[in-house]
């Protein structure tokens, strides 16, 4: 009888223990309007040489980002040709940048994909120096500039949130969920453009993953974002989404209001 009281009680005393460890290990939920701010790319300008017939060319490539548009300037100088400059519009593609040229020369479409600290600058039938690499441009720091974009979130009871940034008309609706020591606010807005026959939207996702802050009193730290955005074929179906993370090196620090 005594040893299985005592049996009893020490699982008890597991059970109890683990439950304090999963309660203490979670935190507290998020309540209320959280703000700050977000150090993102204003402006980015991008540049590297390309090896043409034996002639070293130029290339110099300027992306803007603005609230309604983000539009593309593209300068190639030739020894010969001299500077030819064309400009455009750029978005987000299958996990590179799109960038559109509004002119009547060709190729009109280019692609700039990210490879390590460089980024390679491509068309779909290939851009290369006379030794066949890839034309490869560095971000000249000195010559972008990032800006502080304000950002706002709010949580109720109920696991749903909305969050607001700088240039958006309206604030987007999603939910909440508190994972551990981590929460994760997902967002899904829709896009016109990309509905499929279905009529189903084709929207991108934002992630957003935060956890609290361990030097801020009652304040969120985001540490990571991740964007989901599905693709159609030419037919209209659905293709595998591609996904693109933001890991924030100064992690932005969202206080309670």
């Amino acid at each position: 009888m005594r040893r299985e009281c005592k049996i009893s009680c020490l699982g008890i005393a597991s059970y109890c223990l683990v439950t304090i460890l999963l309660t203490s290990c979670g935190g507290e939920d998020p309540s209320g309007a959280y703000s700050g701010k977000i150090m993102d790319w204003e402006y980015e300008f991008f540049e590297g040489f390309l090896m043409d017939d034996g002639k070293e060319c130029r290339v110099e490539l300027e992306l803007s980002h603005l609230p309604s548009k983000s539009l593309a300037r593209l300068s190639v100088i030739h020894p010969k040709e001299g500077l030819v400059v064309r400009e455009g519009e750029w978005t987000l593609g299958d996990g590179e940048r799109v960038i559109l040229f509004m002119d009547e020369k060709s190729p009109n479409e280019f692609f700039l994909i990210k490879r390590g600290a460089r980024h390679a600058l491509q068309t779909k039938k290939g851009l290369f120096n006379d030794d066949g690499s890839s034309l490869l441009l560095m971000r000249n720091l000195g010559r972008s500039r990032k800006a502080a974009f304000a950002i706002d979130m709010e949580f109720d009871a109920l696991g749903e949130a909305r969050v607001s940034r700088d240039g958006m008309n309206e604030a987007w609706l999603g939910d909440w969920q508190r994972l551990g020591d981590r929460i994760t606010v997902t967002v899904k807005f829709p896009t016109e453009s990309n509905l499929d026959q279905q009529g189903d939207s084709g929207g991108e996702t934002f992630k957003y993953f935060l956890s609290w802050s361990k030097t801020h009193s009652q304040s969120l730290v985001l540490e990571k974002l991740v964007i989901f955005r599905p693709f159609l074929k030419d037919d209209g179906s659905k293709r595998q989404s591609w996904m693109s993370s933001l890991i924030f090196a100064d992690q932005p620090i969202l206080r309670a209001k």
